[in-house]
């Protein structure tokens, strides 16, 4: 299994002439402890995001080696795919052959009216943006006429320096975004909205389709992260902070935790408070063994290749150490 790591992107205004110090220290550290691949999410309008995620992480490429990079999770739809495929292309060179696509619709309207495009057609939008993202990577020349998007031959250059590509993964949590993760994607993105009881069917059929379109099927399971020396100061300094960035995820429309029970503790603003209320098959939290045996259970149960931890809350970097130092080798 491969680990995978959210990289920040919070400019410090303290710091006119560094202002992602922070972005790049979690990129370069994430290196050293072993880490796969990072992430940068994309918004657009939105506080804490990046609208501009290749120019970030072509400045991050320039400060790592071997960390593939890419987005968790990038709106493809809000972007026209000629530029979509002409940015991963400079920074696969930028980058030496290192970058991926993890594409997704999104769910905040705002972006959509603000840019006045459709939102209800988001999803044959981002069909026809995979599509064209692809060919124009793997073909010299060549011609669209769709719904969306409509253009002669055009022919885009650079290439990448991965042959036949690089990688596209698709974030989706309901089935018609799951079956064009199959047909239109080398993996799924899974978010960590759904326990893996619920989950698990959806990836076998996930993988069954994959198989059927001639796909790798790939699963990259994402999980929040909360890990110290001590369930006791998970409980007391992680859960608070992860439970309000659930609550502000709600409260933007994001699709949420549903399991019944713990939405209804979530909407009540309290009533979860120890790591045994949560499981290990939503969030994954505890002392660096309860961290390894759950992602034990969760590869069991989904077969994962990649584990995308999210570290949220103020102790993000120093749970990222812990992970990387204890969690990381068990696996290797």
């Amino acid at each position: 299994m491969r680990f995978g790591v959210s990289i920040p992107f919070r400019p410090d205004p303290s710091r006119p002439r560094d202002p992602l110090h922070e972005s790049f220290e979690w990129a370069t550290r994430a290196e050293e402890l072993g880490f796969d691949f990072g992430a940068v999410g994309h918004h657009r309008f939105t506080h804490g995001y990046t609208a501009s995620p290749w120019v970030a992480l072509a400045a991050i490429a320039a400060r790592t080696s071997t960390l593939r990079l890419g987005t968790g999770i990038f709106l493809l739809p809000l972007d026209h795919p000629l530029d979509v495929a002409e940015e991963i292309a400079v920074l696969d060179q930028i980058s030496g052959g290192r970058a991926f696509l993890g594409a997704g619709l999104g769910y905040r309207r705002y972006e959509w009216d603000a840019l006045q495009l459709p939102y209800e057609r988001r999803g044959t939008r981002m069909t026809e943006a995979l599509e064209i993202v692809q060919r124009a990577w793997t073909e010299e020349k060549f011609a669209f006429h769709g719904e969306h998007f409509d253009f002669d031959e055009v022919e885009v250059f650079p290439k990448p320096v991965q042959q036949p590509r690089p990688p596209v993964w698709v974030g989706a949590n309901v089935g018609p975004g799951i079956r064009r993760a199959s047909t239109h994607a080398d993996g799924w993105m899974v978010g960590f909205g759904d326990r893996l009881p619920a989950v698990q069917p959806k990836i076998e059929e996930f993988r069954r389709a994959s198989a059927a379109n001639g796909r790798a099927g790939e699963i990259c399971l994402m999980r929040l992260v909360g890990i110290g020396p001590t369930r006791q100061q998970v409980e007391d300094g992680w859960l608070p902070e992860v439970l309000a960035v659930l609550r502000g995820y709600r409260r933007a429309g994001a699709p949420g935790e549903r399991n019944e029970d713990a939405s209804k503790k979530l909407k009540s603003g309290g009533g979860i408070t120890t790591l045994d209320e949560l499981g290990q098959d939503w969030m994954v939290a505890g002392t660096p063994d309860d961290v390894i045996a759950g992602i034990r259970h969760c590869h069991e149960m989904t077969g994962c290749e990649y584990l995308y931890p999210s570290f949220h809350g103020s102790q993000g970097m120093a749970a990222m150490e812990l992970f990387g130092k204890e969690v990381i080798p068990a696996f290797r």
